[in-house]
């Protein structure tokens, strides 16, 4: 009888995760064409991986992001898959099988009934459903890039621990091992998980007198650094020295001090746009130029090779006079930002947006309950190491908050499984008692059911602008040759376009146009939707066509019309001294100029 109730737990358990696939494909079906800004660099990382470029972003050896997710979505790409739908179907596929160590943890605290109610819970949580573009405030910000993969990979490597505790065999000493270096190589925060499972898993040991395994952890050791190798490897390679990402470096400006910047400085911008409103220090400091104006200062946007950084090329831009089209002078410099919410306020306000509060107070009322209490609170502290140091050595963020809601789950479900005997003795019905966990789900579920009725119509705000980006893109990689380079603030009109991507530096227009030169992009993509870089745009989308020889002199240039659509103007730049065409221009199929004048465009 107890096993037949074991099975029937776990073919309920592998039918939500079947049903939580499902759930998440239409998610991303009604998404459409919105490409968030992370999305939209992994597609671009994944495309030069499979083209065989390295991992390369804006035309350089890049270290902020982790490789694991462009990686599979590149191998993903291999089977004939688009890119963005390679994407999509492992983030789908990653979310709906976290339901699996969710399950293994609950049913060792809360049982079977345990097991199947964790499952349930963690396929509807909303923060794990963000896949649509229109939950209120950060939620946009949550689920969309790696966080998937990162969650499983991370949830799996705490029951694949906990399991080589109890038995002791090899296989999950070293699956541990394995799966904690894959959370690493997806997001930087799993190497504090690793470490944080490595500790809790060699004190299990010691509690229990089995020291005598420590051959095993050893090995598990071995078998994280063999797996994370080739990263520390790349890294090096491309920063010259040993280290674990180059995510937690702050913007290098060329002629600045070699030491870092100090870190509190970065999280209070952050900190700033984040939670205070202010996003203007934030992007001048990311988004800006360097010194020659050739390239972006901040090493987020890759690493310049040696023999560039030794002896940058640098374009002869004339001075450039300020206009209200331009942003402040000097970009170079992090602006202190006026109001920086505290670190504990915005700590709570990233809290609240992965976890509601009364979901919290019954996983606390789950955790008292659990059986034993210790041992839980022991498996699950990874999980609150990964969230609360790099949330104290850099800045609170809801994404960084993310593994809170798998360990919610799990803690839920067993207060649920009291309130659901305790229902089912008062009522004598144990048909009853299954109303507990359904009402829950319902309620969870909600906030993605007011979400899939706002995009079910394809009308709102961020869809209308996501269908531009595709439609831009989709006309300049019909009228671009094939080896053409675009710069966007956003990525996804690269991605649409299929083209190099240079992203957009936030300064004035002339250094805009010497960088776009420096870097061999032919075309400038502007947009309404992005930062008031252009005054008076004709359109939403502004395309501009640099030729190398042009120089802008403060307000003296202007566009010639090459094509007008409602969505798109496209104009090829006119400055002080233009040259004649470059050889690019006048390839097949690119945008001739049909007029000498462009009124209303400065």
């Amino acid at each position: 009888m107890a096993a037949r109730a074991v099975s029937a737990a776990r073919r309920t358990v592998w039918a939500i995760v079947v049903g939580a696939v499902l759930l998440r494909l239409l998610l991303f079906f009604l998404r459409g064409d919105f490409i968030w800004y992370d999305e939209g660099y992994y597609l671009l990382l994944s495309r030069s991986l499979r083209a065989g470029h390295g991992f390369m972003l804006n035309g350089l050896p890049h270290v902020a992001l982790s490789p694991l997710q462009p990686l599979l979505v590149a191998v993903l790409g291999l089977t004939g898959l688009p890119d963005l739908w390679a994407s999509r179907v492992l983030a789908a596929v990653c979310g709906a099988l976290l339901v699996l160590p969710v399950a293994v943890l609950a049913e060792r605290w809360f049982g079977q009934r345990g097991a199947v109610t964790s499952a349930l819970f963690t396929a509807v949580f909303p923060a794990l459903l963000a896949f649509l573009p229109f939950f209120p405030g950060e939620r946009r910000n949550l689920y969309y890039g790696s966080e998937p993969l990162y969650l499983l990979l991370a949830m799996s490597a705490i029951a694949a621990g906990a399991r080589a505790v109890d038995d002791g065999r090899w296989r999950w000493w070293l699956a541990a091992g394995a799966l904690s270096a894959l959370a690493f190589l997806a997001r930087l925060e799993g190497i504090v998980l690793s470490a944080a499972l490595g500790a809790v898993a060699v004190g299990a040991l010691a509690a229990r007198g089995r020291l005598s395994l420590w051959p095993r952890a050893v090995g598990a050791l071995a078998v994280g650094g063999v797996v994370a190798a080739p990263y520390f490897l790349y890294m090096h390679g491309a920063m010259g020295r040993w280290a674990v990402s180059g995510r937690v470096q702050d913007a290098v400006t060329e002629g600045a001090p070699r030491t870092p910047p100090r870190l509190a400085r970065g999280s209070d911008m952050i900190r700033a746009s984040l939670w205070g409103g202010d996003r203007q220090p934030f992007l001048r400091h990311l988004y800006a130029l360097d010194a020659s104006g050739t390239h972006m200062a901040s090493q987020y946007w890759g690493i310049p090779r040696r023999a560039q950084a030794a002896s940058p090329a640098r374009v002869e831009l004339e001075p450039v006079r300020q206009s209200p089209d331009a942003a402040p002078p000097d970009n170079h410099a992090a602006p202190s930002p006026g109001y920086v919410p505290g670190v504990w306020s915005s700590l709570a306000r990233a809290t609240l947006t992965v976890v509601p509060i009364w979901l919290m107070i019954v996983a606390l009322y789950g955790l008292w309950r659990a059986k034993p209490m210790a041992d839980a609170v022991l498996w699950l502290a990874p999980t609150l190491v990964a969230t609360a140091v790099p949330v104290l050595l850099t800045y609170a963020e809801p994404r960084v908050l993310l593994p809170l809601a798998p360990a919610v789950c799990i803690l839920a479900a067993g207060a649920c499984g009291q309130a659901r005997a305790w229902l089912e003795r008062r009522s004598g019905r144990a048909r009853l008692g299954a109303l507990v966990p359904a009402v829950i789900a319902l309620v969870l579920a909600v906030p993605t059911l007011r979400a899939v009725t706002r995009a079910w119509a394809g009308r709102t705000l961020a869809q209308q602008v996501a269908n531009g980006q595709r439609a831009v893109g989709e006309y300049l990689s019909r009228n671009l040759p094939p080896d053409g380079k675009i710069t966007s603030w956003h990525p996804a009109v690269a991605v649409w376009a299929h083209r190099e991507w240079r992203v957009l530096p936030y300064d004035d227009f002339g250094r805009i146009v010497g960088y776009a030169q420096a870097q061999g992009v032919g075309t400038i993509v502007f947009s309404i939707y992005d930062l008031p870089l252009l005054r008076d745009p004709m359109r939403a989308f502004t395309a501009v066509l640099v030729d190398s020889g042009v120089r802008v002199n403060g307000a003296q240039w202007s566009l010639n019309p090459v094509e007008s659509m409602p969505l798109l103007f496209v104009g090829r730049l006119v400055g002080a001294a233009p040259s004649p065409p470059s050889p690019a221009d006048a390839a097949p199929g690119a945008p001739q100029a049909r007029d000498r004048h462009a009124p209303g465009v400065r």
